[in-house]
């Protein structure tokens, strides 16, 4: 590509001045806040990405939705004619199927842009092309040195990679990065939660670290031993290393006290504030999964869950959590590593077919229905357990039930035929 193009970009080559003119937007809201300078002016806690992730429930979140859309295969589709068939030598296949780039498995590149969108609302990787224009390798880019860059009266942009090895700064074309974007305010750069739900994850932080302080700095008692008379320093020492010797410790749980002297053993429970704290520290959690729309049950929090709604959870979690993002996924990669006729005559799709199946008695009940009224073969339904296909005839025949077929057949009816 020439120098002129990469600068300018096509035909612009003649505007030389434009260049001077353009508008930096960094890829987050606020660069202070993304970059763990930025403090909330009321609570005073940092709501980085990095800060964030202290959070269990942000950690938890990221992970299993990253985890669990790595894990799906992508796999590309041939148009042909009113069907489609597998495309696996595609470019795009190859990619996402063997490796995106040679420090990386699909998995592991996958995993680390979703967790880049979801904590910074931006995930950028470079596209590299071979002399045919097709994509041959996708490498990734951190968001914190990456800055957008839209020309002024145009809606072209750029993106200005700051490289933290070198020192230096390279511009790339938008047809040279793949960018997967959360929901955006002006359609060029996504918007991170943690901005948009600051307070929610400042208080969260708020909380856990006044935990933290209250653990580490303040006193808690198990109970206390009390005297009826007033007594030394040196005879409530002895009194507490005896009452420590005799029943403290794992290996004496269960026993019995016997207490001399008029004493008495009161047990200190938890008092209202620390039950408070505990209470403060669960909503947060609560919090933090609405904003990422994960069932708290899905986090592991079982406290109100039961078989039954987990496994209605996570098909909830698949359709409102995962899918969104699947969607958002299939489309920038159609949009970035495709070309105009590529989009035409392929499709990109993740194969959640594992993810939504039930256990072996519902899915076996599903193939049965899809098998009497005719939507699956035997084959089909062997494809879906990742089995070997059949090699008789009959393994490709889609049934079709009796009560089911048409009887316009324009064919007078055997009369004999009837009457037996």
């Amino acid at each position: 590509m020439g120098l002129l193009k990469r600068i300018f970009g096509s035909g612009e080559s003649a505007k030389a001045t434009r260049v001077s003119h353009f508008e930096r937007r960094s890829a987050s809201t606020s660069w202070d806040l993304m970059t763990g300078r930025g403090f909330d002016p009321e609570i005073g806690a940092p709501v980085s990405a990095h800060l964030a992730e202290n959070l269990s429930a942000v950690f938890a979140c990221v992970q299993i939705i990253s985890e669990t859309i790595a894990t799906l295969p992508l796999v590309v589709y041939r148009r042909v004619g009113d069907g489609k068939d597998l495309a696996p030598d595609h470019p795009v296949a190859r990619l996402f199927g063997r490796e995106p780039n040679t420090l990386q498995t699909p998995v592991e590149f996958l995993e680390m842009m979703t967790a880049h969108v979801l904590l910074r609302g931006n995930a950028y990787a470079e596209i590299v092309r071979d002399n045919r224009g097709a994509p041959v390798e996708l490498i990734p880019l951190h968001p914190d040195h990456v800055g957008v860059v839209r020309f002024a009266g145009s809606r072209r942009v750029a993106y200005d990679y700051s490289d933290p090895n070198t020192g230096g700064t390279r511009r790339l074309l938008a047809d040279e990065v793949l960018h997967l974007k959360d929901r955006s305010d002006d359609g060029i750069v996504g918007k991170s939660r943690l901005a948009r739900a600051r307070e929610t994850f400042s208080t969260a932080a708020a909380t856990e670290r006044f935990a933290a302080s209250t653990y580490k700095n303040g006193a808690k008692l198990s109970g206390v031993l009390s005297h009826p008379d007033q007594i030394g320093t040196d005879a409530s020492e002895n009194i507490r290393k005896s009452f420590v010797e005799n029943y403290a410790g794992s290996g004496k749980a269960g026993s019995v006290a016997v207490l001399e002297e008029g004493l008495k053993w009161q047990t200190i429970s938890v008092a209202p504030e620390d039950a408070q704290m505990l209470e403060s520290r669960r909503f947060g959690v609560e919090q933090i999964a609405r904003m990422y729309r994960v069932p708290p049950p899905v986090l592991g929090d079982l406290s109100n869950g039961s078989y039954s709604n987990v496994t209605e959870l996570g098909r909830w979690f698949y359709q409102h959590t995962i899918m969104p993002w699947l969607t958002k996924w299939e489309r920038t990669i159609e949009r970035a590593l495709f070309s105009d006729e590529g989009r035409r005559s392929h499709d990109v799709e993740f194969d959640a077919d594992l993810l939504v199946r039930g256990d072996m008695l519902q899915r076996f009940q599903a193939y049965r229905i899809g098998r009497e009224v005719g939507l699956y073969s035997a084959n089909d339904l062997r494809r879906f357990e990742s089995l070997n296909p059949r090699t008789d005839a009959d393994a490709d025949v889609f049934l079709s039930p009796m009560n089911m077929q048409s009887e316009q057949t324009g064919e007078k009816k055997d009369a004999t035929a009837v009457t037996a």
